[in-house]
């Protein structure tokens, strides 16, 4: 324990989760994202005016609240682990089951609250003052490096990932550094957390996500990611391309040709967003076999196999309670609400990014039902517009032939609509009224588990 808190922005991957599922297992719906009604105000503001004036009033803000690399430096594993059980203070009883793993946004939410158990994240992230301003490696990987040395030297049960997007994130890594950290052993605080709510017997489901990534090892426990998840492979963001340099032209930067750390091999490992490392399922196993609880590993290679396992059992539960299907919410990254879901009797179809493999893999999963259920999409915000990036136009094509609403980022300012940022989930609860705080239906673990065998595809 520091005394200093917080460690992980709240808009982060892991607190959304633990926010909107302890949501639902107290039947108060909450929302993914918290803005003070003068932010609400700056918001609309921003949206009156050009794009790059919102991409610069946001990288500002994230400059002046981002976390300062000092304090950053004194980070305990325990306490990283206790601010996201925090969420859950307030929550009655105990569980049959507690899911564990990869922070998969929509997918672990919607899959945590349909089971009706807590999530309990390995990644975390933090964002830091000082960024690179000229899209170069060098500063990023020296202020990452020195912090993660740190934090590793006095938390054994944790391993570091310097994560540098200068693509995706390219409007926010010039002001912020990332750093990954995801557990690889059991902290305290989870233990006694699984004691003390996990049924006697009861099950810990394990998120184990195969995703990988070239990394650029830099010692046991630490390496160097560069480029993350959607249409760009990551051998591109090494040896750069056409494509790339168009687009840092295009944003003002002088940088060309990829990136790389000299004088060290990639190799592929465990994407740091979205894949599963080793050691905290291994220690999940022992912990589970010491007292009495089963422990299941639920292994897909594609963090949207687990998105389309969530929209599969949300068609098996309602099927089972003989509840029509009132409709599809297309989410993407942030954009996600299981208490909304579970409440109106939704579909839900959660996307990686707004990037064209999600576009590919959310028409695989809408070829599966039928064209006369309800569509809404939540166009996502991003302020960047990347090379492997959908058109509005081309997310509007894919929809033809079904009743759609948009209820995300808009044609005119996609994919910089800033009041989306805050209004998707109340123009989704608009299109889908009913009582807010209701008894949510849920999926009993053993016919959950039924499915399994037909989700990988």
């Amino acid at each position: 324990m520091t005394g200093f808190r917080p460690f992980e922005s709240t808009e982060s991957a892991a607190p959304i989760i633990t926010r909107l599922v302890a949501g639902v297992l107290r039947g108060k719906p909450e929302r993914g994202f918290e803005f003070a009604a003068w932010e609400r105000l700056g918001l609309r503001l921003l949206n009156l005016l050009p794009p790059a004036v919102a991409r610069w009033a946001v990288r500002w803000h994230f400059s002046r609240t981002s976390l300062m690399p000092s304090n950053a430096r004194l980070l305990a594993e325990d306490e990283l682990a206790a601010q996201r059980l925090r969420d859950y203070k307030g929550v009655e009883g105990k569980f049959p089951v507690v899911v564990v793993g990869s922070a998969l946004a929509g997918a672990a939410a919607h899959l945590a609250a349909l089971l009706r158990g807590p999530f309990l994240p390995q990644p975390f992230i933090l964002g830091m003052r000082g960024g690179s301003p000229d899209d170069d490696l060098t500063s990023h990987l020296a202020l990452a490096t020195s912090v993660a040395r740190e934090i590793l030297d006095r938390n054994q049960n944790l391993k570091a990932i310097a994560h540098f997007d200068p693509i995706h994130d390219g409007w926010l890594t010039r002001t912020v550094t990332h750093l990954r950290l995801k557990l690889v052993g059991l902290p305290r605080a989870y233990e006694a957390f699984l004691l003390e709510r996990l049924e006697p017997g009861g099950t810990i489901l394990y998120l184990d996500c195969g995703s990988q990534w070239l990394h650029f090892p830099i010692s046991e426990r630490l390496s160097c990611q560069i480029g993350g998840w959607g249409g760009i492979p990551a051998d591109e963001y090494i040896s750069g391309s056409e494509r790339i340099d168009r687009f840092l032209q295009a944003t003002g930067s002088a940088h060309r040709g990829g990136w790389r750390v000299p004088g060290i091999e990639a190799h592929w490992a465990p994407e740091s967003e979205w894949g599963s490392d080793s050691g905290l399922d291994e220690a999940l196993g022992r912990f589970a076999e010491k007292n009495g609880y089963r422990f299941v590993r639920l292994h897909f290679p594609h963090p949207h196999d687990y998105s389309r396992l969530a929209f599969r059992a949300h068609r098996a539960l309602f099927d089972q309670i003989g509840q029509e299907v009132q409709g599809i919410v297309v989410e993407t990254f942030t954009q996600y609400d299981p208490y909304i879901v579970l409440r109106a009797g939704l579909l839900p179809l959660w996307l990686v990014f707004n990037t064209i493999d999600s576009l590919e893999f959310m028409q695989d999963v809408l070829a599966e039902v039928s064209v006369d259920h309800p569509l809404y999409f939540s166009g996502l915000s991003t302020l960047s517009r990347t090379p492997d990036m959908v058109p509005w136009e081309t997310w509007a094509a894919a929809f033809e032939g079904r009743s759609w609403v948009n209820i995300g980022a808009g044609p005119r300012r996609y994919p910089e609509d800033m009041v989306a940022l805050f209004n998707w989930s109340r123009r989704l609860e608009n299109h889908v009224p009913g009582e807010t705080e209701v008894e949510l239906p849920s999926l009993p673990l053993e016919d959950f588990l039924r499915l399994l065998p037909d989700v990988a595809e």
